[in-house]
């Protein structure tokens, strides 16, 4: 099964690329300037304002990198938890009517239920580290996209992101 984190983490690197050749050049002096930012939101700043942008992007870049990588991670998971529903179809007590509710319940169940919750579930083939680590990754993802309106959690890096959600997925047979 292929790891759906993965086109975003080479869009990811393929972006980071793209912005240290953008900065080489602003900083290489043999690199002519007006012909390489022709027609670009560069053309006309100063080299300290060209790598202040550079900068603000980067660390744009890298928080819609977090971003993605959750949301995906998350539709993964919850996905995986709802099909789950269809075992509890063939429950036939009290009635034939009973299995087709408690599997429609359940559906709703993990549609509303807490992510980290629903982490929690995997426990038992996930090492407990990375379990507490994508609660990591959650926290951080929380936090950048409610506004960073709050006391700054640990910071989580891209890589390190793309490589304790891969680890949750493939422990977990997912992928």
């Amino acid at each position: 099964m292929p790891n759906p984190l993965d086109p975003i983490w080479d869009a990811h690197l393929t972006t980071r690329s793209a912005l240290k050749v953008a900065r080489r050049c602003v900083t290489v002096a043999s690199i002519d300037r007006a012909k390489a930012f022709s027609n670009t939101r560069f053309s006309g700043l100063t080299d300290q304002q060209c790598i202040d942008l550079l900068d603000a992007a980067q660390t744009d870049v890298d928080d819609a990198a977090i971003l993605s990588l959750y949301a995906t991670f998350e539709a993964k998971l919850r996905d995986y938890v709802a099909l789950q529903a269809h075992l509890l179809r063939s429950a036939q007590q009290p009635s034939s009517d009973f299995g087709m509710a408690l599997a429609n319940s359940f559906s709703e169940y993990c549609d509303r239920n807490r992510m980290d919750d629903l982490a929690d579930l995997f426990v038992s083939v996930v090492a407990q580290v990375v379990v507490a680590q994508v609660g990591n990754v959650r926290t951080y993802r929380h936090w950048l996209a409610h506004g960073r309106r709050w006391a700054q959690p640990p910071t989580v890096t891209p890589a390190f992101a793309y490589q304790t959600l891969t680890t949750f997925l493939q422990a977990s047979g997912l992928v």
